[in-house]
């Protein structure tokens, strides 16, 4: 029986694309329009006369009716690219208009059908379309080819033509500059941005004395820019300015023009139109997102080198990420480090696993990083895949099969066949005949199908395709292209466009339940132009420091699915898409929320330096007798001696060390719904210091709370409305002056009457957890004696006395965990011994004073963070106090602020500091406080600690009680009265 082919269905009555469509006919609206019969010499038929020019305040008009009803912000003027071309030494200058939309949402349709809108209006007819890449390439060649027919019923089949311009066709450019049809050519910017392309060069397949850009030249075509982000170098605009176009429509869910602020990006895009991805959420114009984070915690005993190609910062020159342990006092810490050319990488780290390796080089062209050791680490290819990872992959792959088969079940009603989308770093892992993601799938599959009757009678094999860039040769086993390898040769390029050509072909053919292949297998470097609407599941599984964006890696599962007549089914329970990432779900969200904020106009507005006011000092105090002699008491130096009694602190740490819980490695498995949620906070009024707030929070689950309420100066708001995403909202000022009234923020500047301040974050998810043992394993034993000496700074054979001390199955747990164990190991020792040495340290007075002047540490002006600040009294020592938590802010505020008795105060600045031994840290007071005692007759000089508990035992952090033991003994040398206080007592002097 011959398979059934799906063919995909399109609405002609989608509101956001039909709006986005009108806008851009909108922005021509007047033009006379052209006739078709008007042609020039060699019968070129052009969208304009060749001397003619559209006048541009005309198209700013224009511009601002469209912005002014799209409800965007309106320019100051119309922006035009304008400068020479890549050919010769003329200049071209022509309009350009910024169309954004999220991906996912029909940006390739929208602008094909404005071809078709801008005929039928205004009678132009040539358009090129411009692509970064084969991948969109092939893309947007696959929807012309499928939306064909759709656009025929539409435009009373008006006939057009697609050419697919290469090197290889040249002679096409006649056809299409002398056709009175309406012409589109597909081109991507390395086939005419280099003086060398075969575009300028003469050639016998164009007959004449033109050369074949001339052919473009003379049609005055209009371009339509995919992904316009692309074409910001300089090269490129000379290459766009060659065509000589009319104008270019730029089309992009992350526009950009490189401005130096957020303000002169949106003002140089002429922006016209634009659909956020909050917007594309909330419409249920785009799957909703899930994630499962799949992640290993407790073991840092791999020590494997991962790396991703970093363009650096400016002056840093071409660098990698790479993703390393590094040891911090004593302990293990994965992160991602910039490296560069000459790095060592022992020395970055202080991990003895990466000794001798030096970076001698970085080969960008072929993907790899060379060291002076001459071994070379290929990029792409990730690091070797460790125990522990290959348990990751497992369990990623298994849950993935898990969530397709959930969802095949769930969907099966519907006619909606499910696809699984995996993206793999190391093409060998699939397609070698023991290739080990090949197998751990059929594992899993084989496993789970038995739940899912739909699968049982199939086999893994049956299911499962990869789509690689593949070399044959007669006689020789396939060989696989990495596509992300930069310079390409032909043959190279060639083979790519033949692994996105047959991913495209199959595009319709995986959407029938009669093939059985939906579980696709494809390389990382798969970005941009190829996606499927019926991809549910994306699972990431890379061993490589990940150069790709997460906006990159959802965008190929986002569209709305369709059923087997090719319809959308626009159930938004059934369109979620579910990630499954080798990472923790907070991290993914994160990264995710910060792709969206770094290409959009959706961050938090940017911390505001308005009315931030310096503290300014009280000279009258600073000046003053009993200040003067209050610090010269304050700046006494000591010392301190510290004796060990080595048996009891070997005996404690033993003990100690016994009832330790050591980690040993796990793989947690979280799964969550990633939600941004959108907010706008409105001034609505202020009348007698009361403050008037509205607080809109929308989120793309669909979610509404709006909170209308009164403030007061110094309320945070976070704290009031208990929401941590609207920290940095904490009221420092006002000015109460009617409509003209506004307030000033800690970090987010100033709000003014009937504003708003427009932010969105994904904080306040919450993933539900589940835990998942590590297959066992054992890892070899490094020199974790000298590590732990090297962190606690106690001799080798006192720390080789507690490891023998210590019970036997305790010992035995280093082999499960070396770095764990040797964390605990190192953290747990240097605790006691802080311990023994707050017990046993004596304090002596040097007869010397502490190099702090007074002139220097307390400045005439002074900066403060301003949500820090609350306002002081004549007797403060500044006008301005800094206070770092809420104890400190009554304290200040209903103490010292209203207590006649008191003759100054101060709070220490951060660098004076009393010194202690260095394993329990250098000791920073609170508050330098003078005051009369009860009867009006002694001046007490006070250095008091606000805490959040008088007892020592009870306080957060051991260290805190070490350092007040520490503070007793010196502060009871120096006769300055010492004490720790919660702030509120009656008598806290």
């Amino acid at each position: 029986m011959a398979r059934k082919t799906i063919k995909i269905n399109f609405e002609a009555n989608q509101e956001h694309q039909v709006l986005a469509i009108q806008s851009t006919v909108n922005l021509f609206e007047g033009f006379s329009k052209v006739e078709n019969d008007f042609s020039m010499g060699d019968d070129t038929v052009p969208n304009i006369g060749p001397y003619e020019m559209l006048d541009e305040e005309w198209l700013f008009d224009n511009l601002l009716a469209v912005q002014k009803q799209n409800e965007l912000v309106e320019d100051m003027f119309l922006n035009f690219d304008d400068g020479f071309q890549l050919m010769g030494y003329d200049s071209w200058r022509y309009p350009y208009y910024t169309c954004e939309m999220e991906t996912g949402t029909g940006k390739t349709y929208v602008y094909l059908r404005t071809i078709h809108e801008l005929r039928k209006n205004y009678g132009w007819g040539k358009f090129i379309i411009i692509v970064p890449s084969v991948a969109i390439y092939e893309g947007v060649v696959k929807t012309f080819d499928i939306t064909k027919s759709h656009f025929g019923g539409l435009y009373d089949q008006e006939t057009i033509h697609l050419t697919k311009y290469s090197g290889k066709n040249i002679s096409k450019l006649r056809g299409f500059s002398s056709s009175s049809s309406v012409e589109v050519m597909v081109m991507t910017i390395d086939a005419f941005n280099k003086t060398t392309n075969v575009i300028y060069k003469p050639t016998e397949k164009l007959q004449g004395e033109k050369l074949p850009y001339e052919y473009i030249q003379e049609t005055r075509p209009i371009l339509i820019l995919d992904e316009s982000q692309k074409y910001l170098t300089s090269t490129s605009k000379e290459a766009l300015r060659t065509l000589n176009p009319l104008f270019a429509l730029k089309y992009s869910a992350t526009p950009t023009e490189r401005g130096k602020t957020r303000e002169d990006n949106r003002e140089l895009m002429n922006r016209f139109y634009r659909l956020t991805p909050v917007d594309a959420f909330k419409q249920n114009l785009v799957k909703k997102i899930e994630v499962i984070g799949v992640t290993e915690q407790n073991n840092f005993n791999s020590n494997q080198l991962a790396f991703a190609l970093n363009e650096g910062k400016s002056g840093y020159g071409l660098g990698v990420h790479a993703r390393l342990v590094i040891i911090k006092n004593g302990e293990p810490k994965e992160e991602v480090l910039s490296l560069k050319k000459g790095d060592n990488l022992y020395e970055k780290t202080n991990n003895e696993n990466y000794k001798g390796l030096e970076i001698a080089s970085i080969d960008k062209a072929n993907g790899l990083v060379i060291f002076t050791n001459e071994e070379r680490y290929q990029v792409a290819d990730g690091g070797e895949v460790t125990l522990s990872q290959e348990e990751i992959f497992r369990i990623q792959i298994e849950e993935t099969i898990k969530a397709h088969m959930v969802k095949q079940k769930q969907l099966l009603s519907k006619g909606v066949k499910v696809l699984s989308l995996f993206f793999i770093d190391k093409v060998a892992n699939y397609v070698e005949s023991d290739g080990l993601i090949k197998r751990l799938f059929d594992e899993a599959f084989n496993k789970v199908k038995q739940q899912f009757p739909f699968y049982q009678g199939w086999e893994a094999s049956d299911v499962r395709e990869g789509y690689f860039a593949k070399k044959t040769s007669k006689n020789k086993p396939d060989e696989y292209v990495d596509t992300r390898i930069e310079k390409k040769t032909k043959k190279e390029k060639e083979l790519e466009r033949v692994a996105y050509n047959l991913i495209m072909k199959e595009k319709e053919k995986l959407l029938n339940f009669d093939e059985k292949k939906s579980f696709i297998f494809a390389h990382s470097a798969l970005r941009e132009g190829w996606d499927n609407p019926n991809v549910f599941q994306i699972c990431t599984l890379n061993t490589a420091v990940s150069e790709n964006r997460k906006r990159q890696e959802i965008g190929r599962g986002l569209r709305i699915c369709v059923d087997q007549t090719g319809n959308r089914v626009w159930d938004e329970g059934v369109n979620v898409l579910t990630v499954v990432a080798n990472e923790s779900y907070e991290s993914y969200c994160e990264q995710l929320q910060t792709d969206y904020r770094e290409t959009g106009d959706v961050a938090p507005p940017a911390p505001s330096n308005a009315k931030k006011h310096l503290a300014k000092r009280n000279n009258e105090i600073f000046n003053s007798k009993e200040f003067k002699q209050f610090w010269l008491k304050l700046c006494q130096a000591s010392t301190y001696d510290i004796n060990i009694d080595e048996p009891k602190l070997i005996k404690d740490c033993t003990n100690k060390l016994n009832s330790e819980s050591y980690p040993e490695p796990n793989i947690v498995v979280v799964k969550g719904r990633f939600v941004m949620t959108k907010f706008v906070l409105t001034l609505k009024g202020i009348n007698n210091g009361v403050i008037a707030l509205e607080i809109l929070k929308t989120d793309t689950d669909g979610q509404e709370v709006n909170i209308k309420r009164n403030f007061k100066k110094g309320d945070d708001i976070a704290k009031m409305a208990k929401d941590d995403r609207l920290k940095g909202f904490k009221i420092v000022d006002f000015k109460e002056d009617g409509e003209f009234s506004e307030i000033v923020f800690g970090d987010r500047g100033i709000l003014r009457m009937d504003e708003t301040i427009t932010f969105t974050s994904e904080k306040g998810q919450k993933g539900d957890p589940q835990l998942k043992q590590q297959a066992q394993s054992t890892y070899p034993v490094f020199n974790f004696i000298e590590r732990a000496a090297e962190a606690t700074l106690l001799k080798k054979i006192t720390l080789l006395e507690i490891f023998k001390s210590l019970r036997k199955d305790i010992k035995e747990r280093i082999f499960k965990n070396p770095e764990g164990f040797t964390a605990v190991f190192i953290k747990t020792i240097k605790e006691v011994l802080a311990d023994h040495i707050a017990a046993k340290v004596k304090y002596t007075l040097t007869n010397t004073v502490m190099d702090y002047d007074a002139e220097e540490i307390f400045p005439e002006k002074r900066k403060f963070p301003q949500k820090e600040l609350v306002d002081g009294t004549d007797w403060a020592l500044y006008d301005q106090v800094q206070i770092d938590s809420d104890i400190e802010r009554r304290f200040v505020e209903y103490k010292l602020n209203e207590d006649s008795e008191v003759i100054c105060y101060f709070k220490f600045p951060n660098q004076f500091k009393i010194s202690l031994p260095k394993i329990i840290g250098n000791y920073n007071p609170d508050w330098g406080i003078i005051r009369w005692d009860e009867n009006h007759k002694l001046k007490l000089e006070l250095v008091r600690e606000t805490k959040g508990n008088v007892n020592p035992n009870l306080l957060q952090w051991p260290n805190e009680k070490r350092k007040i033991k520490c503070a007793i003994e010196h502060f009871n040398l120096t006769g300055v009265d010492y004490k720790q206080i919660v702030g509120d007592e009656v008598k806290w002097w």
